[in-house]
């Protein structure tokens, strides 16, 4: 596979190039956490910043694989109400959102549409949809990473428990959702595990569930990924994995 600089129109949050000891994560603010992990999603700029690459990937490889493939919001309402209080920054966030909330809902009914027969698969329809939205989403993935940052969170250190209480109601929306099948499997897939082994923060239970057994399941879902289950780089090709 290329160079994930080469991969795709839409370039990755820039990392640290230390993270493969675990004791060079970072702590910022998981002192706080009301448990060790929050599944895939941690507030921190760190953690925030391997989820938005996993995102970025996932858009590169729709650009890359859509037209392949022949026919044969938790933050707004958990975690943005609570940062703008004293994170002002916060409300441009908020907007981006908005910017691309109309393509994604267009390309997502597009899909339910092809799913239930009522289009035939287009390709190039496909990653044209996916453009429509993709330029101001990853545009927004980067800019959040700085309002996030330690410096910003710690003007929470004076009320600690407004973040823990955040935290605690980002982790009860997670454990809600349904697609454990799914979700697991689709970051597992598009995380660059070379970059940052230790990463996402669950425990190994977890980690070893995500990896050999979720996968199996919509199988046909993950040969599009950049990566497989085991973290090794992959390239679609219809020709011998259609």
């Amino acid at each position: 596979m290329a160079s994930e600089s080469t991969t795709g129109p839409y370039s990755l949050i820039p990392l640290p190039e230390d993270l493969k000891e675990s004791k060079n994560l970072p702590a910022t603010i998981r002192q706080l956490a009301p448990t060790p992990s929050f599944l895939f999603l941690k507030v921190s700029s760190l953690d925030m910043s391997m989820i938005h690459n996993v995102f970025i990937r996932a858009l590169n490889s729709i650009h890359l694989n859509a037209p392949k493939v022949t026919p044969l919001d938790m933050e707004e309402e958990t975690m943005f109400p609570v940062l703008e209080k004293k994170i002002a920054e916060i409300s441009h966030n908020v907007e981006q959102h908005k910017a691309f909330h109309d393509g994604m809902d267009a390309f997502k009914q597009y899909i339910l549409d092809v799913k239930a027969k009522k289009e035939t698969y287009d390709g190039e329809k496909a990653a044209e949809l996916c453009k429509e939205f993709a330029k101001p989403m990853v545009q927004h993935l980067h800019d959040e990473i700085p309002t996030i940052s330690p410096e910003n969170l710690s003007r929470f250190d004076d009320e600690p428990e407004t973040l823990q209480n955040m935290y605690r109601k980002v982790e009860e929306h997670i454990k809600s959702q349904p697609g454990k099948l799914t979700v697991f499997p689709f970051v597992m897939t598009h995380h660059d595990f070379k970059k940052a082994p230790n990463w996402p923060p669950v425990p190994a239970p977890i980690r070893w569930f995500a990896r050999n057994i979720a996968p199996h399941w919509n199988s046909s879902y993950w040969k599009f990924s950049p990566y497989t289950s085991r973290g090794e780089s992959q390239t679609y090709n219809p020709a011998i994995m259609a």
